[in-house]
């Protein structure tokens, strides 16, 4: 049985290092984690009220933050449900820890 999401290291802002990516998942990184220059990044937020902040790269490299809400999918130990815009999605953790969170790819 899989292990669940320590809810804990999810709080707060995660940023896309998708020099990291592989062919199934995307990795991202705490936001004060040393990451190379970029022209933009997007990213994730979790806060612990459930509030969920999808960050995008806008035309002119402002950030484009959709907000929503985040729960745990107590029916999948590894998967977080997000509702943005009023669309539900869910996003499957591959692993997380201090550092680095990777979130299997839709297929």
């Amino acid at each position: 049985m899989a292990q669940s999401i320590d809810v804990k290291l999810l709080h707060g802002r995660w940023v896309h290092a998708r020099e990291e990516d592989t062919a199934t998942e995307q990795v991202y990184r705490p936001a004060s984690f040393p990451l190379p220059p970029s022209r933009g990044r997007s990213g994730l937020q979790f806060d612990q009220n459930g509030t969920f902040k999808r960050i995008g790269i806008g035309a002119t490299d402002i950030s484009n933050v959709k907000e929503g809400a985040w729960r745990i999918d107590h029916s999948k130990p590894r998967a977080i449900r997000i509702e943005v815009d009023g669309e539900p999605h869910t996003l499957e953790i591959n692993d997380l820890d201090q550092d680095r969170m990777t979130i299997k790819r839709a297929t």
